[in-house]
């Protein structure tokens, strides 16, 4: 893979930011990006460090800027992997948690079937339908969140769509949704983005996930993006299992949260 794809995501991903944001504050070394109507969003109120600076100014820039926005959590996000990785007993140190996350690129082999179980028909659906899944699901994650944490979580979803053109996937167990996740499609730029896959507990094992990695992947295709990826945390188990369906690393990245 070369060095020219690894640009095309990040350039991805800071278009992604700024776009879905109310105010961007240029930082020279990075930027922050804010969303006044969703301060409890932690990824659409953070710090993305872009270029050369110490820790201490990060720290400092970070609570100066986030702290101004009237915003209690702290979160930086280093998109290059040895900064990030230079930066880790200074921000464990500060009070933040670690997050290692890794990019990876699909290998371009679409599979017609990626389980034996992969009979799950796949729905595009709107953000109306989606909502209720959302909710549950965010409860399920998040129980002693008050209802309007969960409410943003689920409603920052229509941002989106200011970025870049978006498609919400589902699969259903009846009428209930079992699996969801979201395509992020720029057909200019040849690039898609398969992310937030999620299959309720009561629903897993049944090839829901599967299907819709496959139905991401063949959009993906049809839309011309020669380029798909997703984000995964480095140290769970879904990378594993994204690797199996043809998903190679390429990048690592280095996320801190503090509440």
């Amino acid at each position: 893979m070369d060095g020219s794809d690894l640009d095309r995501i990040v350039a991805f991903d800071h278009h992604f930011d700024r776009s879905q944001s109310d105010r961007v504050v240029e930082l020279g070394w990075g930027f922050a990006h804010l969303h006044s109507d969703f301060p409890h969003s932690h990824s659409h109120n953070r710090v993305v460090v872009t270029g050369d600076a110490t820790v201490a100014e990060i720290l400092a820039e970070t609570d100066r800027v986030l702290g101004e926005a009237g915003l209690a959590h702290r979160y930086v996000k280093f998109d290059d992997e040895a900064a990030g990785e230079a930066a880790i007993p200074s921000l464990v140190a500060a009070g933040y948690e670690h997050q290692p996350l890794v990019a990876m690129i699909h290998n371009g082999d679409i599979p017609t079937s990626l389980a034996s179980s992969d009979q799950s028909p796949v729905h595009e659906v709107t953000l109306e339908q989606l909502r209720p899944a959302l909710i549950r699901d965010w409860k399920v994650d998040l129980p002693d969140a008050s209802d309007e944490v969960i409410d943003q979580l689920a409603d920052r979803v229509a941002l989106y769509s200011r970025a870049t053109e978006t498609v919400f996937l589902a699969t259903f167990d009846g009428h209930e949704v079992a699996s969801r996740a979201e395509l992020y499609l720029d057909r200019t730029n040849g690039i898609a983005q398969f992310e937030s896959l999620v299959t309720h507990h009561n629903f897993r094992g049944r090839g829901h996930a599967a299907a819709l990695v496959r139905e991401g992947l063949q959009r993906s295709a049809a839309a011309g993006c020669g380029l798909s990826f997703l984000i995964a945390d480095l140290d769970d188990w879904p990378r594993e299992w994204y690797a199996r369906l043809g998903y190679v690393e390429v990048r690592r990245s280095h996320e801190f949260t503090k509440s």
